[in-house]
Parts: structure tokens; C-alpha cells; sequence
């Protein structure tokens, strides 16, 4: 009885405890409210803590450093730049989107606040020296984005200041200032712009070196205004950090990995920072996202990155990266979708509910097949190349032989077409020689007719192919195209283009055609409400992102100086941007933005597209098919490539503000 009653204290004892624990826990929380995260952009860690004299901060050396935790290994191992250093800050994950590029691909901690804590964007701020090109305040992550988007300044032609001189760090710090009274936000995104720009431009390293301590004094002078304010006093954590360093040979430069590209400052400030006290333990770029979040008891289920504890009083673990709320779930959801091997998903799903030998000779079955010879690629793709093979040989023996299945023919191994490319080549020699009336039945005919021209076996025809092409695209084009048929009308034009010598009418033909349906797209490095558009048009973008046009169109500084985009009249360019100003610069802009600098990002945003049945769109065989065509995946690991396209480049050799490739994990 006595062994029972011992036993039945001891467990209402554990219970209690438990329940103690579970309460305790529940009930534990940070004295941190609200978190600045501070950017004193583009400096070298040995101009700043890694200085013996600390020359050029004094204020963050002997003022701040000894109320806080120093961190002396801290490191951006992402692309040293501006746009990706601010946007792996603020997400938690490594990020390789080009300046002035795509928005950032994983959700921010803006809108991990706004989504869990429910709070108006006036409570989450960006204020930012440099212009737009610098940071977006949301991602384009389809279960985030602009819904939970922050409150968002940068210094352009709207703002009172800009990067350029050392006033415009003042703008920001009075904008910080202001924001303060006025919405009290409880995270808050600073970056000040002169210090990076000083060094691009600078004559001498002392004109650097004067931004840095401008910059200096403009973090006393906020860390001062925080603790005036009632409302942020002993409730607001502080994180100074860059962006990005700088060449350890050359101040002037940034982009690769030398030591003093990926070595920057970290300086942590709050009510749960450890005081005066140094960590020598290696933290990442990737960290302090995660760690705003811990002490503003947030999740960052997408983050990457760890928990700073090291530098924390008593560390919680509140932020256990769980998905609370609707949006993380779906997010979490879409990730784990993302995962699987869609080409593989998708092609073989075709494979089950596809008869090669129903599908149309049309657009739709012209990128189904595309799509298929593009997982045709994989060891196992035999299964898919006989599927291709059996709808050429369905269609393949009409006279003459549809210039549809002749395009997808053509992207056979030699030796699988070698029936039929001698009738290819006498089809298309024939065609070639006859003038085109009809720009919609000339189109198909004039990119089999280039493609097979580019052949060796077809090199006599080249002359030919490119003035019969020039008569196609010279033709009217219709006027009442719905988007999904321009998207289709510009995959015979990319086509053209690509297996084309460089040509100004070709080049304009297929600007005046791509225009409209970019300009449809929702922005840069995004897709169209439409997936079927979606993989339609990026199928017919991504074999011209090689082309010459799109080289010259990185380069140029003014739509005249394009040849293609100077044989563009004024009325024409005007009729698709409708900007009576510079509507020339409207579609230069378009085309850099949308296609050079984003195509690869919109390509790999495909990816949410695949449902958990492996279906595309409405899972019609041609949104299937569309999207095997056109979907790319890219690498966003850890020691991943810089944004696609970038050559690698050896250390040190980057221009300013360029980018190179990632040291690969053996050598970090």
C-alpha cells in the first residue's frame, strides 16, 4: 500500500513539474520588442573592428562595442554585392539575384512579422540610401509576397537624398528618426548607401575612409535616438553589420571571395545581448535573420540559417523554425513539392496518359515534344525520345512534311533523323524560294527553315533563310492575338532569332513581338497569372537569352546606341509602352529587366507549378509539355553559382560591384 501511495505522489509530482515546465516555457520571453538591423554598406572587416587602431569607428569601437557582442568571424560566403548581401540579410538564406535584378526568392522577416503577428506595414520598415536596384522589400515566393510586404524608401528621385554624398546618410538616419514617431514599427531595415559609393568612386583611400566615419557617426547618432525614445528604450536590439566587404588588394572594387569580400562586421546591442563580450565562433550571413526572429518570438520556417545563441544572455529557442500560420504551412507545403524531381514527375506522367500519336501538330504538341527531348536528356530518357519518335513518324510522312514536326525532328541526334532530314532540306530549300502572303503559316516555315540552315547540312542555305526570314517578320501581325498566341507567335520568332546571323529586322521583329507579352508578365523574375502563358512564354524566351541582342543589351547606356532598337520608330514604341516620354527606353528596359537579368529566376519559379499530382495548369498535354520545355532549375545552395549566366571569374578580377562564382564548399 505504502510502495502505491509513494508511486502515485511521485507521479502527481511529475505532473505537476510538467505542467510547471510547459507553463514556464510557454510564458518566456525576450525583454527585445523591436529590431533594427543596421547597414553600413560595402566595407572591408580591416577598415573597421579588424583596424588595431579602429581609426575610422570610434564610435562604434568605444561607445557601442563594449555594451554588446562582437563578432569577429563573420562572414557573407554568398555573392559579395549589394542586392544579394541585403537580401540573404534579411531572409536567412543565401540569395543570387543580381543588382537591380528579380526580387529575392525566399520570404523575408518582414513578411514572416506581418504574416504571424498580424500587424499593418507600418510596423515593418525599410529605409534605404541606395536606389531600388539595392533591395526589394518583399520576396516573390507565391505563398509570401506583396500582402506582407514592409513599408519601403529608398534614395532615388523621390527621396531627398541619395548614395552619392555623405548627406545623403544624414537623409537616412532623419528618415529613421522619423519613421520612429511616427509608426513606431517594430523591425526596422537601415541601410546607408555613401560608404560603398565612396569607394567606387573615390581618388584615394581617404575619401573612403572619411564615409566610413561619416557612417560611423550616424550609427551613435540613431543608437542615441533609440535610446531617447520611450517607446524603443531597453526594448530594442541593435545589429550593425555590411552588406558586403571589398577587395582586400583594391578598396576600390567587391563581387568574389577574397577574404575581405566575405569578411564584414557584426555588432550586437540589446536588453538579451551578452555585454562587452567578443565570439570568435564563426557566423554566417545567413544567421541574423533567424536570430531578429528569436528575439522577436517569430518563426522563420524557410530561413536557413541558425540562432546566434552564442551571443544571447539566456537563450530561449523560440524560433524553432516551425510553420504557425497559414502561409508557412503552404510554403512548407510548396518547398517539399518543389523538391521532387519534376522533370522526371511531369514527363513521366505524359508517358501514362499521352498516345504520341494523338497529339496535334500544333504549338501546344511542338513544346510537348520539346519538352519531352529535354528530359530525353536524363540517363533513363530513352522512354521519352521513343515517344517523340513515334509522334514524328505519325506525322513525318505527309509531303511535305509539317514544318512543326520538321522543328522537333531537327532536334534529334543526326543519326535518329537521317531519313528525314534530306526531305527537310529539299522542303525547306523550296520554301525558301517562295515569297511569304501569310505571316501565321510563314512563321512556322521560317524557323524550320533557319534551323535546318544552321546545320552543316544545310550551310548553302543560309542566305537564303535569313532574307526569307526578314520577308516573314516584315509581314503585318495580327492585331487581335490573345496573349496566349503571342506567347506561341514568339516561339517561332525566338526560334528564328536564335539560329540566325545577328540582324536588325529580326532582332526588331522580335522585340515589337516579345513586348506585349512581357509587358503581361506580373515583374521581373516572376511568372503571368496564366501557367500555360507562364511555360509558353518562357519556352520561347530562353533559347534568344544567348543571342547577340541580348549580349549588346547588358552594354548599352541608351536605346539608340542598340541598333535593332534604334531602327524602332518613335509610334511604334509608343503604341506598346503608351509612355509618350522615352517609350524606347521603356522596352530597353523591359528586355534587360525581364529577360537578361530575370529570365533564369521566372524559369525556376516553375517550380511551384508541379501540384502534388504532378499536374501543370489545368493538366492539359500542353501545359504539361510547356513546362518541361521550359523549366530550368537553379542551384540556391550554400556555395551555389552566382546568378546565372555570370562566367567565372578568378579572384580579384571582378569589375565593381560584379559578381563571381562562388568558391566551391572544399575551398570555404
Amino acid at each position: 500500500m505504502r510502495t502505491r501511495l509513494t508511486w502515485f505522489v511521485l507521479a502527481a509530482v511529475v505532473a505537476v513539474a510538467t505542467v510547471l515546465v510547459a507553463t514556464s516555457a510557454a510564458a518566456a520571453e525576450y525583454k527585445t520588442k523591436h529590431v533594427f538591423i543596421v547597414v553600413m554598406d560595402g566595407v572591408r572587416w580591416m577598415d573597421t573592428f579588424g583596424d588595431p587602431q579602429h581609426t575610422q569607428i570610434p564610435h562604434l569601437y568605444n561607445d557601442l562595442r563594449p555594451q554588446g557582442t562582437l563578432f569577429t568571424h563573420y562572414f557573407d560566403r554568398g555573392i559579395t554585392v549589394t542586392r544579394q548581401g541585403h537580401s540573404t540579410t534579411i531572409s536567412g538564406t543565401w540569395q543570387c539575384i543580381p543588382n537591380g535584378g528579380p526580387r529575392l526568392t525566399m520570404p523575408t522577416l518582414f513578411e514572416y512579422l506581418r504574416d504571424e503577428k498580424h500587424v499593418p506595414p507600418t510596423k515593418a520598415w525599410s529605409v534605404f540610401g541606395k536606389a531600388l536596384y539595392s533591395f526589394l522589400p518583399y520576396s516573390s515566393h507565391p505563398a509570401y509576397g506583396k500582402q506582407f510586404a514592409a513599408s519601403h524608401v529608398s534614395g532615388d528621385k523621390d527621396t531627398t537624398w541619395s548614395e552619392k554624398d555623405a548627406e545623403g546618410d544624414k537623409g537616412v538616419t532623419a528618415k529613421v528618426i522619423e519613421v520612429m514617431k511616427q509608426d513606431q514599427p517594430d523591425l526596422v531595415f537601415v541601410n546607408w548607401g555613401w560608404t560603398d559609393h565612396a569607394g567606387h568612386v573615390a581618388k584615394d583611400i581617404s575619401e573612403y575612409q572619411a564615409a566610413i566615419r561619416g557612417c560611423d557617426e550616424q550609427m551613435w547618432a540613431l543608437w542615441n535616438a533609440i535610446q531617447a525614445d520611450p517607446y524603443y528604450k531597453d526594448t530594442t536590439t541593435v545589429f550593425f553589420t555590411n552588406d558586403h566587404g571589398r577587395h582586400t588588394e583594391d578598396f576600390h572594387g567587391h563581387g568574389d571571395h577574397c577574404d575581405q569580400c566575405e569578411h564584414i562586421m557584426l555588432l550586437a546591442l540589446g536588453p538579451d545581448i551578452k555585454r562587452d563580450f567578443v565570439s570568435e565562433q564563426e557566423a554566417l550571413q545567413i544567421d541574423l535573420a533567424p536570430t531578429a526572429a528569436e528575439l522577436l518570438d517569430l518563426q522563420t520556417p524557410l530561413a536557413t540559417g541558425r540562432v546566434l545563441t552564442e551571443c544571447l544572455t539566456t537563450p530561449l529557442n523560440l524560433n524553432r523554425k516551425e510553420a504557425r500560420t497559414d502561409a508557412a504551412r503552404r510554403a512548407i507545403e510548396l518547398e517539399r513539392l518543389s523538391q521532387r524531381d519534376l522533370q522526371q514527375l511531369v514527363a513521366d506522367k505524359i508517358l501514362a496518359q499521352v498516345q504520341p500519336e494523338t497529339v496535334a501538330v500544333d504549338e501546344a504538341g511542338l513544346l510537348l515534344m520539346w519538352g519531352m527531348l529535354k528530359a530525353a536528356g536524363r540517363p533513363e530518357g530513352e522512354k521519352y525520345r521513343q515517344f517523340v519518335q513515334k509522334w514524328i513518324a505519325t506525322h513525318g510522312a505527309a509531303d511535305p512534311i509539317p514544318p512543326l514536326v520538321g522543328l522537333v525532328a531537327l532536334q534529334l541526334p543526326p543519326e535518329l533523323r537521317s531519313d528525314l532530314t534530306p526531305r527537310l532540306l529539299a522542303t525547306a530549300t523550296r520554301w525558301a524560294a517562295e515569297p511569304p502572303t501569310d505571316r501565321t503559316a510563314a512563321l512556322p516555315r521560317a524557323a524550320l527553315i533557319c534551323t535546318i540552315a544552321r546545320l552543316p547540312v544545310g550551310k548553302d542555305l543560309r542566305p537564303q533563310a535569313l532574307e526569307y526570314a526578314r520577308k516573314v517578320v516584315a509581314l503585318p501581325a495580327a492585331a487581335d492575338l490573345t496573349l496566349l498566341q503571342r506567347a506561341r507567335e514568339l516561339v517561332y520568332l525566338g526560334s528564328i532569332l536564335a539560329r540566325s546571323e545577328s540582324n536588325v529586322d529580326l532582332e526588331k521583329a522580335f522585340i515589337l513581338g516579345a513586348y506585349p507579352v512581357l509587358g503581361a508578365q506580373a515583374e521581373p523574375g516572376m511568372l503571368w497569372e496564366d501557367p500555360l502563358v507562364s511555360a509558353t512564354a518562357l519556352a520561347a524566351l530562353a533559347p534568344v537569352r544567348g543571342a547577340p541582342l541580348f549580349k549588346d543589351v547588358g552594354k548599352v547606356k541608351a536605346p539608340m546606341d542598340l541598333p535593332a532598337m534604334a531602327a524602332i520608330t518613335n509610334q511604334e514604341a509608343e503604341a506598346l509602352t503608351h509612355d509618350p516620354k522615352a517609350p524606347r527606353r521603356a522596352l530597353l528596359r523591359v528586355l534587360k529587366e525581364n529577360v537578361k537579368d530575370s529570365l533564369q529566376f521566372s524559369q525556376d519559379l516553375l517550380r511551384y507549378a508541379v501540384d502534388a499530382e504532378g499536374k501543370v495548369g489545368d493538366g492539359s498535354p500542353g501545359a504539361m509539355g510547356a513546362f518541361l520545355a521550359a523549366y530550368q532549375k537553379l542551384d540556391w545552395r550554400y556555395g551555389g553559382s552566382t546568378w546565372p549566366g555570370t562566367a567565372k571569374t578568378p579572384v580579384g578580377k571582378v569589375n565593381m560591384g560584379g559578381g563571381a562564382n562562388p568558391k566551391p564548399p572544399a575551398q570555404q
